[in-house]
């Protein structure tokens, strides 16, 4: 939730100090702040060493070196940044929200790896449905498209662009001081005035347009999937040791394998959507917030519960992954199990 906090505007930060500040005399607090810290513990731990497990089976495993594992290697790399950089930071503020225990430089910092992973992701998830459109809806062309040598220039052009799109957010991050009943309070948050139409921007070509895009592109590679002969499966009718009946056998096997990648890709990005869109939420809501002048209480509330909502489902976003290909892939489970991988995952 670091990068939620800090894009939350001055006015609007007090939600979260006055909240957490009681956490040190009001025994509700501690309620809350307890099994969300051990909450955000579980979630660090089973992310990283998730992310880190899927990485070393992608890299150690040769039948594992296909376009889309690549992409899912660069999607794992994202994850993990978006757990180091934001979660031990978001605990120490959860404790101790008065005092920001880094200089701007470091808050700048992690302000652009967190918006560069973010951007990353979601630019991921984007090139590996188009990959599988590609592959599905366009056969001919996928034989270019869909090369290794290809998906690894892609990546790296998606981390470039991940990077110049969270430098100009990064920018507007900085430590501000405020006065909070008589206590100096240290922040890191977007500084000046004017700069959150920056943010409404990210949020809508790295969110809105992204999920438009895949949600059309998976429609159309199920449509393709309902209708296509070739790659719906069909019953495993052959004749013993016959060449008809080993290409029948092959293409039902090439046709449920297909659909099964598929609908580990659609989970993937189905958690994405359902995990970032109270964010991209709680980040506009902020932003409208600094222009009223006194905010209702029930904005007020409802900003909170957001906020809440959003910092979980945010850190949970990378830490779930592993564990979908674990549940949906039975390449993924073994090669799991065969590099002796913690048995959690498997």
């Amino acid at each position: 939730m670091d990068t939620i906090l800090v894009d939350i505007p001055p006015v609007l930060n007090m939600t979260n100090h006055t909240m957490q500040t009681s956490g040190y005399a009001e025994p509700e607090s501690l309620n809350l702040l307890v099994p969300l810290s051990i909450t955000f513990c579980i979630i660090f731990v089973a992310g990283v060493l998730g992310n880190i497990s899927t990485c070393v089976v992608i890299s150690r495993n040769r039948s594992m070196h296909t376009a889309t594992n690549f992409y899912l290697f660069s999607l794992a790399i994202s994850d993990l940044i978006l757990l180091i950089c934001g979660l031990p930071i978001e605990l120490y503020k959860m404790w101790n929200p008065a005092t920001y225990p880094l200089g701007e430089p470091v808050c700048i910092a992690l302000g652009l790896a967190s918006e560069t992973s973010a951007n990353a992701t979601v630019l991921t998830i984007t090139a590996f449905t188009v990959e599988r459109y590609i592959a599905i809806c366009r056969p001919f062309m996928s034989h270019t498209m869909s090369k290794l040598s290809r998906a690894v220039r892609y990546i790296i052009l998606i981390w470039v662009c991940a990077l110049c799109t969270a430098a100009p957010q990064a920018m507007q991050f900085g430590i501000v001081k405020e006065s909070d009943n008589g206590e100096t309070v240290t922040v890191c948050t977007v500084k000046g005035q004017g700069v959150h139409q920056v943010f409404i921007i990210s949020s809508f070509i790295f969110f809105v347009v992204p999920m438009s895009v895949i949600s059309v592109l998976y429609a159309l590679i199920g449509v393709k999937l309902r209708t296509s002969r070739v790659l719906h499966p069909v019953k495993k009718l052959f004749v013993e040791n016959g060449e008809r009946g080993n290409r029948t056998n092959m293409r039902y096997r090439s046709g449920t394998s297909q659909q099964r990648v598929i609908r580990m890709l659609v989970a993937v990005a189905l958690s994405f959507f359902v995990c970032w869109a109270p964010f991209h939420l709680q980040r506009l809501l902020a932003i409208y917030g600094k222009s009223m002048e006194n905010p209702s209480d029930t904005f007020y509330t409802a900003y909170i519960i957001l906020t809440l909502l959003s910092g979980v489902l945010y850190f949970l976003s990378p830490a779930i992954n592993p564990i979908l290909y674990n549940i949906m892939s039975n390449k993924f489970r073994n090669a799991f199990k065969v590099r002796n991988l913690p048995k959690f995952f498997m």
